[in-house]
């Protein structure tokens, strides 16, 4: 941070390049924000209406201008140039907490901040806001507030760079207190040639100065530079030394670990330190010694009963996380184990995984040796492993998106084994399952199948253990006690809170490099109980849409579009009768789904096709329960539109079901590939119909003769209608005119059979054929993608949340007995926690018998009410479950059978050990 600057030269004060930045801009807004007053008010020194403000709101003192300043008012106050002393005393006297740090800006307080300004009314003011006397003597970066000044302050000000030095001198500041480089405030004034620094340290310091205690690289003395360069026509102070001045212990045990002097700190006093705790402002001793690597020092501290989770105001890190971000593991280890650090598992891991590939320093830094002790240490703990193994740092990240984007292969295979989740989603929404390569997941996934290797496969008994763990997205734990450490609060019971369970599933059925895992058996398997559980949602859901539909077509054709006006007999009239109520309470009930849908996910809601369609449906129905006597032609439209799209959305509903679901994707697929196909071709099919249109229409004069059959080609619109019906084959050749241009119609007409009925049509047709052939080549992973989807989309409208989140925040504020995060927990928990597989089992597990025609069974009943222990699998599920055992028991073999051969082998190198020395000692026996 040292720059060198001449007392006179063009160099800048660092306090001017901190505030050259884009200042604040009010918006077109009628009505600024109180912060954006607030920061035009101090900039423009209106006094008056600074208190104003700030009586009316306080919390503005604590508002972090970004990203103009990154800082708050007072510290923007305190080093902008323009902002007088007076704008400052505002400020503290409405209560602004002198002590703020702004860690962008080298973790200046307004004390630096005052003194880089360079303006002694501000400092002043400042120095008499300072809560305790030691205030004074606060380090940034290690420099108090003397360095800064001399260091950035703008000495072309020479008097008030004089009154600000003499400020701080006469408020006793420590002026033998060094930097970070070791340097005293008089070295550092002796070095840029200031005179009347040196001068006003030398009469106005309340204590001896040390010139002779700290040198320059060049080996030069305060002393020597001021009687080199002549800066002081006074008498110098003697040499500081034991019999004329007291020095002060923590300030030698601080000097001895800034230098790395190490040894010098463990013999000062015969190591007898009575202060272990003590800091200098900026570290504890502890912390220093941490940031510093000295192993020795950090372990004589913590056996003289050094809090390991000591911190400063400065230095917010505890000394486990100065050491994990720096590698040095043996005094991490120390750290772990000592009975009282407080070890945030989840910023260790991550900064470990993040480093894991960095140089190591052989005694020093070894961030792969940190890991491996740190996992031996979460491997003691397995009671909290599935806890400990998903924490998230402050970016939501956990270790496993760490591992997949920083670390190798092996340890992403370890977190996953232990459990880490990769549905844990970070502040971005983004999931380890995103990142990793979709071989090794699916090597976990084959590992998730667990069964006895040493077991009799053909036995009825034979099982197989499917593990669901990394496929849950991790639950949030709320503990009971906040003021106990971590393992007394892990060791209480948490609320374990529902989750979308098939949210990891979902992302994989619609990336194209995980779709082929859905028919995995661990994903077939967890698929297959999730649509046990949520069945009944889709049978309730069915069951009312039938009554729907039917007593909609009855209402339609016996009252409404009875066209006849005949008289209806007593079954219709009965008929009506029953089929109006149930069209009122069905209709109303659709209304109540929609409505729902659209408010817990609007943005998903109206991405759906389907979705449109039943919104026009339940508009068409309106229309025709409530519209009072529409005549014959308004009627039969809106009778037909609703009967066409009721029957859609009964074909789209029934293809949810796993049975039915390749049919309808057939039909989805197939659709939207012929339309895309047609509309890319379809300029040329307006322009044969407007071709057509020229070429066949009749022009006559006077009446024209009567023909049987209708002329499709007197208008354009007409004419493209007949178009589109001609390609499916039914030209009318006949009726068309050849006549008037017979050249040029046979051949406007004959390109039109070969280019679009021949070969456009038959395109058409063989890109259905080739998608359905696809899709039925498929049909077991189209199935199985379908049913991940929709089980996704009933999962995420159980668990969203019925109002908006800032109505939410509205009801908690205005209600504290209220919780508004949990109101949806409220009125869902009883369907969400049906639709859930696994809300109370925290093993994940589940055991399948393939023996047994694919028989379940839960380790915890309560996971599945009581169902789950009599579903079985389907055949293609216990059939792919074999072939992973089949699998796995080669994979097995193999190894047992390499292991053989290497103790085989070495037996073989022993031996032959063995008879080279026999034959050399033989040969030695023999004479020469």
């Amino acid at each position: 941070m040292e720059k060198q600057r001449p007392t006179s030269g063009g160099y800048r004060p660092l306090s001017s390049e901190l505030n050259d930045r884009t200042p604040f801009q009010r918006t077109n807004s009628i009505c600024p924000s109180p912060e954006s007053q607030l920061l035009e008010a101090v900039l423009q020194n209106n006094i008056v209406h600074v208190k104003r403000l700030l009586r009316n709101n306080p919390d503005l003192l604590n508002y972090v201008y970004t990203p103009e300043y990154n800082k708050p008012i007072l510290l923007i106050a305190c080093s902008d140039e323009n902002v007088t002393a007076g704008t400052v005393q505002a400020l503290v006297d409405a209560g602004a907490n002198i002590s703020t740090i702004s860690e962008l800006d080298q973790g200046w307080s307004a004390l630096h901040f005052g003194a880089a300004k360079t303006d002694s009314t501000t400092l002043q003011v400042i120095l008499k806001a300072l809560n305790h006397p030691g205030d004074i003597n606060v380090l940034a970066k290690g420099n108090n507030a003397l360095h800064v000044l001399i260091k950035h302050g703008d000495s072309t000000k020479s008097g008030e760079f004089k009154r600000c030095v003499q400020l701080l001198v006469e408020e006793g500041i420590n002026v033998n207190q060094t930097d970070n480089n070791g340097f005293s405030s008089i070295l550092l004034a002796a070095k840029k040639g200031f005179r009347d620094v040196v001068e006003v340290i030398l009469e106005k310091s309340p204590f001896q100065v040390d010139l002779d205690s700290h040198q320059l690289r060049n080996k030069k003395t305060a002393r020597d530079l001021i009687l080199s360069e002549k800066l002081y026509d006074g008498p110098l102070p003697g040499e500081v030394t034991n019999n004329n001045v007291q020095t002060d212990e923590i300030q030698v045990l601080f000097e001895c670990l800034k230098r790395g002097n190490e040894n010098g700190f463990l013999n000062y006093r015969n190591g007898d330190i009575e202060r272990v705790d003590a800091d200098d402002g900026a570290n504890t001793l502890l912390q220093l010694s941490c940031e510093k690597g000295l192993a020795k020092a950090a372990h004589h501290l913590l056996d003289k009963g050094a809090d390991p989770n000591r911190i400063t105001p400065k230095n917010t890190e505890t000394p486990i996380k100065i050491v994990a971000e720096r590698g040095y593991y043996k005094i991490f280890k120390l750290l772990c184990e000592h009975p009282k650090t407080e070890k945030p598992f989840a910023y260790l891991l991550t900064t470990f995984l993040k480093y894991f590939e960095n140089d190591k320093f052989p005694g020093l830094i070894d961030y792969q040796q940190c890991y491996s002790y740190l996992m031996d240490q979460l491997r003691s703990n397995s009671d909290q492993m599935s806890f400990l193994i998903n924490q998230q740092d402050d970016s939501k990240n956990s270790p496993l998106h760490y591992a997949i984007r920083y670390s190798d292969q092996e340890r992403i295979d370890e977190l996953l084994d232990l459990g880490a989740s990769l549905g844990s989603k970070n502040k971005s929404g983004v999931m380890p399952v995103h990142d990793i390569e979709p071989k090794i997941l699916e090597r976990h996934l084959n590992r998730c199948i667990e069964f006895d290797k040493s077991g009799k496969k053909y036995k009825e008994d034979f099982s197989v253990t499917f593990n669901y763990r990394t496929l849950i997205p991790p639950t949030s734990n709320k503990i009971s006690n906040v003021g106990k450490d971590v393992e007394e609060n892990l060791n209480e019971s948490v609320m374990q809170e529902l989750v979308a369970e098939t949210e990891v599933i979902a992302y994989m059925s619609q990336a194209p490099e995980f779709k082929h895992l859905l028919a995995h058996p661990v994903i077939v398997t967890f698929l297959f109980m999730k649509w046990h559980k949520i069945r009944w949602i889709f049978t309730v859901n069915l069951a009312f849409y039938f009554a729907f539909f039917f007593s909609l077509v009855i209402y339609i054709f016996c009252s409404y579009a009875n066209f006849t006006h005949t008289e209806k007999s007593s079954f219709e009239s009965f008929l009506v009768t029953v089929s109006i109520p149930v069209l009122f309470v069905t209709f109303f009930i659709l209304i109540f789904r929609e409505l729902f849908q659209m408010a817990v996910f609007p943005g998903k809601y109206f991405k759906s096709f389907e979705n449109y369609i039943e919104l026009v449906l339940i508009f068409i129905t309106g229309a025709i329960i409530f519209t009072n006597s529409p005549d014959e032609n308004t009627r039969k439209p809106l009778a037909a539109i609703s009967i066409l799209l009721a029957a859609f959305e009964l074909v789209l509903m029934l293809g949810q079901h796993p049975r039915f679901s390749t049919n309808v994707v057939m039909l989805r697929t197939v659709s939207y590939n012929f339309f895309k196909f047609l509309i890319w071709y379809s300029l040329l099919i307006v322009a044969f119909a407007l071709s057509f249109y020229i070429i066949f229409s009749k022009t006559t004069v006077g009446n024209p003769p009567e023909e049987d059959g209708e002329d499709f080609f007197t208008d354009p619109g007409k004419s493209i209608f007949k178009t589109i019906v001609m390609l499916t084959g039914e030209f009318d050749a006949s009726n068309l005119n050849f006549h008037t241009f017979p050249f040029t119609s046979i051949i406007i007409f004959s390109l039109f059979i070969f280019m679009i009925a021949i070969i456009l049509v038959n395109l058409l047709n063989g890109l259905a054929v080739s998608d359905t052939q696809m899709i039925k080549s498929s049909a077991e992973l189209v199935g199985h993608i379908a049913r991940a989807q929709h089980i996704y989309y009933v999962e995420t409208m159980l668990l969203g949340n019925i109002l908006p989140k800032n109505m939410l925040a509205k009801f908690e504020d205005l209600f504290c007995c209220t919780s508004g995060s949990n109101w949806n927990l409220i009125v869902l928990k009883p369907l969400a926690e049906k639709a859930c597989l696994f809300p109370r089992c925290k093993q994940f597990k589940l055991t399948a018998y393939p023996n047994k025609g694919g028989e379940i069974s839960v380790s915890t009943s309560s996971c599945c009410f009581g169902y789950c222990n009599h579903i079985k699998l389907d055949k293609e599920a216990v059939k792919e479950i074999n072939s992973i055992v089949r699998m796995k028991r080669e994979e097995s073999e193999d190894v047992r059978q390499e292991s053989v051969c290497l103790q085989k082998l070495e037996q073989v190198l022993t031996k032959m050990s063995e008879l080279e020395s026999k034959i050399d000692t033989i040969m030695q026996c023999l004479p020469e």
